[in-house]
């Protein structure tokens, strides 16, 4: 298997943000105290998740996440502190499921920019449609992590979670990409029964195969999954945050597309 999108795939669902104001039907949005610290999404993050229309818009052409420092007066109290909004969404919904006729496989490309600053998280990433975390499975096309990455920007990460492989034992793999901060990227994922291969701009940088005999704890990645899309503020990944940055953590998406074979 390969990231040459094969020439007999045919495009099943797409976003190209072409209408702007709100992302629209095709997305919902996790927000609320529910993500919040003390939950298993919690990651002492130090954003609130909103759907406002500063956090999280289309216009000329594309969508953009954009943290926001400060938070509204009846935020959740909690600790460490929130400093910002932000936004998260996400394709989990039966419309997106029916598109891909129930079944996960295919190539994935979601066209972006990615913000490379100190104490940002953002991410481009899938979460199994059922169960709970990490059996359900998540892949992580693309994560940038502010702690670790603020040195060296020009990296990126991806990997998957399983009931098998999760925390210390995750499966990942970082790589070096030229430009990563500084221009759009094609991010990619070619997913099949028997492994799931990520990349960006045509080169494969992540790779994980179906172990032989593997049962649901090592490979959840048969079921339907949604893909996710969102800005951290720091935390255990995003680091430590200098309010004054906040601004410039802004993720911006030409496109979203997955194909699938006929």
């Amino acid at each position: 298997m390969s990231l040459i999108r094969p020439a007999n795939y045919t495009l099943k669902w797409s976003d190209e943000f072409t209408t702007s104001g709100s992302p629209g039907i095709a997305w919902t949005y996790d927000e609320g105290a529910p993500l919040l610290g003390g939950s298993v999404w919690g990651n002492s993050e130090r954003q609130l998740y909103t759907r406002d229309s500063a956090n999280v818009f289309v216009s000329n052409g594309e969508l953009t996440i954009q943290p926001i420092a400060g938070v509204p007066e009846n935020s959740p109290t909690r600790n460490p502190t929130l400093l910002a909004t932000s936004a998260r969404i996400k394709t989990d919904t039966s419309s997106y499921y029916s598109a891909l006729n129930g079944t996960p496989y295919g190539f994935y490309e979601i066209r972006a920019k990615v913000p490379c600053v100190g104490g940002a998280w953002p991410a481009v990433w899938m979460m199994g449609q059922n169960g709970e975390w990490p059996a359900r499975g998540e892949i992580d096309i693309m994560e940038w992590f502010g702690r670790y990455f603020a040195n060296d920007i020009n990296q990126v990460q991806s990997g998957v979670h399983t009931a098998n492989n999760f925390g210390a034992n995750s499966r990942y793999q970082k790589a070096n990409v030229s430009g990563m901060c500084s221009s759009y990227h094609n991010f990619q994922m070619h997913w099949s029964a028997q492994e799931i291969l990520i990349g960006v701009d045509g080169v494969p940088t992540f790779s994980y195969k179906k172990p032989v005999g593997a049962g649901q704890a090592d490979w959840p990645f048969d079921q339907p999954a949604h893909l996710i899309l969102n800005v951290a503020v720091g935390g255990n990944l995003g680091g430590d945050v200098n309010p004054p940055d906040i601004p410039s953590m802004t993720l911006k998406v030409d496109y979203v597309k997955v194909w699938q074979a006929p």
